[in-house]
């Protein structure tokens, strides 16, 4: 006979993306956003909030069991994302996110910073400069390019480095100059650069395609490494 669903765990997990019991965190888009019925509001403040509460709750819980993160997000706020960012960055925990639907804009830059990255087989990967708009005076606007231009300096950085050092990446033997000099000149001829799930593995933004769940929280001697 199957076991009881237990209503109560489920609904928490709806409602706050997170199964403590097996140090899982859904990192998706807010559902009762403010916004058009049908558009993802990706990432902002609260979805940002939301996850560094949960990932800061499981590493109080045991800083060395390994952490699944389920992303499905279209990107969205940089100062936001950078906060995901960093808070993965930071925790002591092993961690690894599987991506769903798209790693894109904001949600690619995220997605460099798990010890594993694994891509769904029909998902995809997206970089870009970013979409910009400023108003103001004329101060306003510069201050505001030379954040632009700051921002994109750091994803340049974040690419470039986990592309570098990802053992089967067909960039490996490049140095960090030349990567960015690939990355920045594709952004320049297409604008949105899309690479299928595979394509996203051969140059370094990801590590593997999603074949088994028993082993996604196994890690290389490498992977183990970055935490």
């Amino acid at each position: 006979m199957a076991e009881k669903i237990d209503i109560d765990r489920l609904k928490f997990i709806h409602d706050f993306d997170l199964d403590a019991d097996n140090f899982q965190i859904y990192l998706t888009g807010i559902e009762d956003h403010p916004m058009d019925d049908y558009a993802e509001p990706g990432v902002e403040y609260r979805l940002a909030n939301r996850f560094i509460k949960n990932l800061d709750m499981l590493t109080s819980i045991d800083e060395k069991r390994p952490i699944l993160i389920s992303m499905k997000t279209c990107g969205g706020d940089v100062v936001e994302g950078m906060a995901i960012y960093d808070a993965i960055m930071s925790a002591p925990n092993p961690t690894t996110i599987v991506n769903y639907t798209h790693a894109r804009s904001m949600s690619s830059i995220i997605l460099q910073a798990a010890n594993k990255r694994i891509m769904m087989p029909n998902s995809y990967f997206l970089f870009h400069e970013g979409d910009m708009s400023i108003s103001g005076t004329m101060k306003h606007v510069k201050s505001g390019v030379t954040f632009d231009q700051l921002s994109n300096n750091t994803m340049l950085s974040i690419y470039s480095e986990r592309m570098k050092t990802t053992p089967d990446s067909k960039v490996k033997d490049w140095t960090i100059p030349r990567i960015q000099k690939w990355i920045q000149e594709q952004m320049d001829k297409k604008e949105d650069v899309y690479l299928t799930a595979q394509d996203s593995v051969s140059w370094g933004f990801a590590d593997e395609i999603f074949s088994d769940w028993s082993t996604v929280l196994d890690y290389t001697p490498y992977q183990k490494k970055l935490k």
